[in-house]
């Protein structure tokens, strides 16, 4: 199968890079690999971990950068955890933990004025069974990915008219590796091609139905 280029489009690249944090030995730290922008990322937190998937698979967020820089929240400075372009909207994104350090801190202007939103971890309590599940997913398109055909993904996705099961879509799709289609509906998915609301309402598992969107859903 010839692999399917996974890089952002650069029309939709930031002007935006991460700066360099200065982490305490207190200071968890997470590496994560992201489809969206093809490239690993280091965060501080579980609630950014978190927020992180619910950018990644969300078709609708089309590109993010993380760390910034410094904005001013109420008026203080602070360096946002994310910026974020969704549709024609551009916004930094605060994760309520412990704020971050950087190096050279000082020498750091602020950053333009854009809207802020504030996430806190409760805010995500709602969205927890559906973060988890994407959790166990992501993985799945970062390491098979890249064996992912055009053509594999359309012929997935034009079999998915109604709601199915994924063992079925993986029966369907024998005698091709049950693993790899498993990846190409995730990566369908979070590129907004297929919708499944059980992903909201309980743990992945191999019932777990996927379908087409029609096209007056939009992105997922």
């Amino acid at each position: 199968m010839v692999a399917d280029d996974r890089a952002v489009d650069p029309a939709l690249q930031f002007e935006f890079h991460p700066i360099p944090i200065q982490r305490s030995k207190w200071t968890h730290q997470f590496h994560v690999w992201s489809p969206k922008l093809a490239r690993r990322l280091s965060l501080y937190s579980h609630a950014a971990v978190d927020f992180w998937a619910m950018m990644e698979s969300h078709a609708s967020v089309l590109t993010f950068c993380e760390h910034p820089g410094v904005i001013l929240v109420e008026q203080k400075p602070r360096i946002a955890d994310f910026v974020l372009r969704r549709d024609d909207v551009t916004e930094f994104v605060v994760v309520e933990t412990k704020p971050l350090n950087t190096i050279d801190a000082e020498l750091l202007e602020i950053l333009d004025p854009l809207p802020v939103t504030t996430v806190s971890a409760d805010a995500l309590i709602p969205y927890r069974q559906w973060i988890d599940n994407w959790l166990r997913m992501l993985p799945y398109v970062t390491s098979n990915g890249r064996f992912l055909s055009n053509e594999f993904l359309d012929r997935i996705e034009q079999g998915l008219a109604s709601p199915t099961p994924l063992y079925a879509i993986e029966y369907e799709a024998l005698p091709t590796d049950p693993v790899l289609t498993r990846t190409a509906v995730f990566d369908l998915t979070r590129r907004g091609r297929l919708v499944s609301p059980d992903l909201r309402l309980g743990e992945l598992n191999r019932h777990t139905r996927f379908r087409q969107v029609v096209p007056t859903e939009g992105a997922s």
